[in-house]
């Protein structure tokens, strides 16, 4: 999977888990998750739903706010978990 497609994929995942990002809007990298919608609950199921899209598990260290801030901190964490580089 190469960058392009982690994050077409990282983009279809988080739509499920974002309600304030219409259907067909741009999602936007670098704005706060929290602020499209994500909350605490929809965290833990978003972390399992990512373990699943893309092989992967988050280490209890990367269980942080940091890690869900933005869809830009996920993709840079999927890839540093997935080992490859953006």
């Amino acid at each position: 999977m190469n960058t392009d497609e982690v994050r077409t994929r990282l983009i279809e995942v988080l739509r499920e888990f974002l309600p304030r990002v219409a259907p067909g809007e741009a999602m936007e990298m670098a704005r706060p998750c929290n602020e499209m919608g994500l909350d605490s609950m929809n965290a833990i199921n978003l972390m399992l739903a990512l373990e699943g899209a893309f092989e992967i598990s988050f280490p209890d260290s990367l269980l942080t706010a940091e890690t869900f801030h933005s869809p830009a901190s996920l993709e840079s964490t999927i890839h540093q978990l997935r080992g490859t580089t953006r």
